[in-house]
Formats: structure tokens, sequence, C-alpha cells
């Protein structure tokens, strides 16, 4: 199917002054306003037919029900991977002629997470069309939600970062590979019952803050990282330490709306979390995070926090603390000495400690450290 040729697309007049007859005015059509688009199928559509975008709600479809579509062919986009050296499809456009919608592909397969959903098969969707003067409109987008579209939750743990672009902020959503968890062997015991709680209200509610904190080491992040396959129908957003201050910027709440219910990871926030002052230049951080995880915000953005920090928890904001708010704490300490050998036989190493160790110690005990030894200095008569 060409769109351009069909009922739905009308051409946009320009008006033209010939150079032979400079006082006569023709309306020529403008057959090549998307020919230089990066995207010409959105343009297109964009400017026809009303439309959704579902660009951030991961909806896919089965490459095998693309029978029931016809492939829309007036453009031909071509996109780059780097890593395979190789070209493909960037844009794609398909109509559904019972249903007279128009689906909308855009791939990235230098994504990691993205180039993982088509080789399970699918496609990613990234808008709907429909004719807003058709009367059967609300049903025929309901069959199609319902027949073709679905949400993809990837059992992978993987996680959106914020970054920030020429043309803005924006997430990107990439595969992480954290280390395995076993919460029996590479945390204290009371831990798993804290897990349990997080988990639980990450899934079930919509707001509220955790704060992990302790030694460096100690297993905060790589816990974080399996988390995010725990909580699967969760999107974890992490934010750069650099980042943090766009917390408040206007462009980030819209950036939120557009992904309500998501969980935002602040790590090694000390900074920006620590008790308010006149002089405080994060005061604003820490205001944007109560709104958002707790205050006026919540109810719309539907957004929880994770923090994690070195510092005492004495030095974190007392309003982060406030009961109702608070999801769960925990301070992450050297793992015992019983859990440490039982680590360390799972593994099958045949070390052993005497004494309490850092989880970081634990999984690299048998890599050589290549670092200068500091002799003590003594200072004194002799």
């Amino acid at each position: 199917m060409k769109i351009m040729q069909s009922r739905f697309f009308k051409a946009r007049k320009l008006l033209s002054i010939t150079s032979e007859t400079p006082c006569l005015v023709t309306a020529l059509e403008d057959e090549r306003q998307y020919l230089s688009k990066y995207n010409p199928f959105e343009s297109l559509l964009d400017d026809i037919l009303p439309g959704v975008y579902v660009g951030n709600a991961s909806l896919v479809i089965e490459e095998g029900l693309l029978a029931d579509f016809e492939r829309c062919t007036d453009f031909y986009t071509v996109d780059y991977d780097a890593k395979t050296n190789q070209c493909y499809d960037g844009e794609l456009c398909y109509f559904h002629p019972e249903l007279e919608v128009f689906i909308l592909a855009n791939m990235d397969l230098s994504n990691e997470y993205d180039e993982r959903i088509k080789k399970d098969g699918l496609l990613k969707i990234s808008n709907v069309y429909y004719e807003s003067i058709n009367p059967q409109a609300p049903a025929n987008m309901h069959a199609l939600f319902e027949r073709y579209l679905h949400k993809y939750e990837s059992d992978e743990a993987k996680v959106s970062i914020l970054l920030k672009e020429t043309h803005g902020l924006v997430f990107k959503t990439h595969r992480i590979k954290p280390y395995p968890v076993d919460l029996e062997l590479m945390y204290n015991e009371d831990f798993t019952p804290i897990h349990e709680h997080i988990k639980s209200k990450l899934a079930d509610d919509n707001k509220g803050v955790v704060l992990l904190h302790g030694i460096a080491g100690s297993g905060k992040t790589n816990y974080i990282k399996w988390l995010t396959s725990q909580v699967p129908s969760k999107q974890f957003i992490f934010v750069p330490t650099n980042m943090i201050s766009y917390l408040t910027d206007p462009e980030f709440m819209s950036m939120l709306i557009d992904h309500k219910n998501s969980i935002l990871v602040l790590e090694d926030c000390e900074n920006y979390i620590a008790e308010r002052t006149a002089d405080d230049v994060n005061t604003d951080v820490v205001s944007s995070i109560l709104n958002i995880a707790d205050g006026m915000l919540s109810d719309i953005l539907e957004c929880q926090f994770i923090c994690t920090f070195n510092s005492d928890i004495s030095k974190v904001d007392e309003a982060l603390l406030r009961k109702g708010r608070l999801i769960a704490e925990y301070k992450f300490g050297l793992l015992e000495t019983d859990r440490a050998n039982a680590y360390l036989e799972s593994i099958d190493s045949e070390l052993r400690v005497d004494l309490p160790m850092s989880l970081a110690e634990l999984t690299n005990i048998d890599e050589i450290s290549y670092k200068e030894v500091v002799k003590e200095m003594k200072i004194g008569f002799i």
C-alpha cells in the first residue's frame, strides 16, 4: 500500500510564482515535502491523521501477525548498526484494511534491549493512527490493542538511563548483567525480610522512597541491578550523579508523565539528600524527591525512588525518613564470617576467612591487587 495514493492523503498545496509571468500565482502539489525527513512515515501520518504515541509503553506485535496487515511502501528508510556493521530498516509502517488503522515501528538495533525484542520475533510499536471521522474508530482501535498489541516484559535485568543529548533529555533502555544474587549467601540474615518488603512495595505500590546505605563494596549496586529483574512490571530509571540536579527541570517532569509508575534510582546521592540548610544549593532536589515520591505530584507521576549513599543515615534529610513515605531503610555492612565462608564454598573456592568481609572482597578474593604498598612514615627522635 502507498499512503500517498490512498484516500487518506491530500497533498499540501504550495503557491508558486513563475519567472515568465511574475503576477501569475499557481498552486502546486508539494510532492517532495517528506523526502528529506529522517522519519517520513511519522511526518506524513502526523499531517493527515490523529494518532496515539505508545513509544514509551513497550508495546510489541508478533511478526507473524503482520500477515493481517499491508506494508506501506511510500518510503524505505535505513539505519546503521556499528556493532555488526550492517544496515537495517529504520522505520516500518503497516495498514490494517479491516480496522483501517496504521501502526508505526521504529527499530534501533544499536540498542541491545531493542535488539533482544527483534530476536524474540517481535516488532516494537511507536505510534498508532486512525481516521477520526470514522464512527467505528473507537471500536477498531480497541480491537487492534486487544488482538495484536501487548506489553513486552523481559525477564532480563534492564535499566533506562537519563541522558542529555543535543535535542534535550532522553531515556535510553539497556540490558544489564548483574552478578547472580543468592540472598542466603551474599547478604546477612536480616536483609532477606527487608528485600521481600522492598520487592512487594515496589511491585504493588506507586509512591515512597527506599534508602540503601553502608560501606562501599557491600553489594548495594548489584542488588539494585538484580532487583530490576525481580520487578519486571516497573521501569527502572537510573539517574547518574551528574544528572540528579535535572530532577527539578520542567522537561524532566514532562518526561516522567510519559513514564508513569517508574522507579528512579539515585546512586551516591548523599550530597543531594542531606539535611537542608539555608545555604544548601541542593535544597530544590530534596523538595523534588519529596514532591514526586509522596507530594502533590505523586498521584500524577506514581514514581518511587531508590537512593544509595555511603554516609551515615543521620545526615539524610529527616523528611525522607517520615513514616508512610519511607518504604525501607537498610544499612549494608560486612558479610558475617559464617556466611562469607559459605559463599566461598558455593563458588568452589578453597579459601576461608576468619573475619567479616565485604561482598566485593569475597567476589574478587582470588584477584591479585596491583597497587603500591604505602610504607608507614614515623616521625620522632632516634
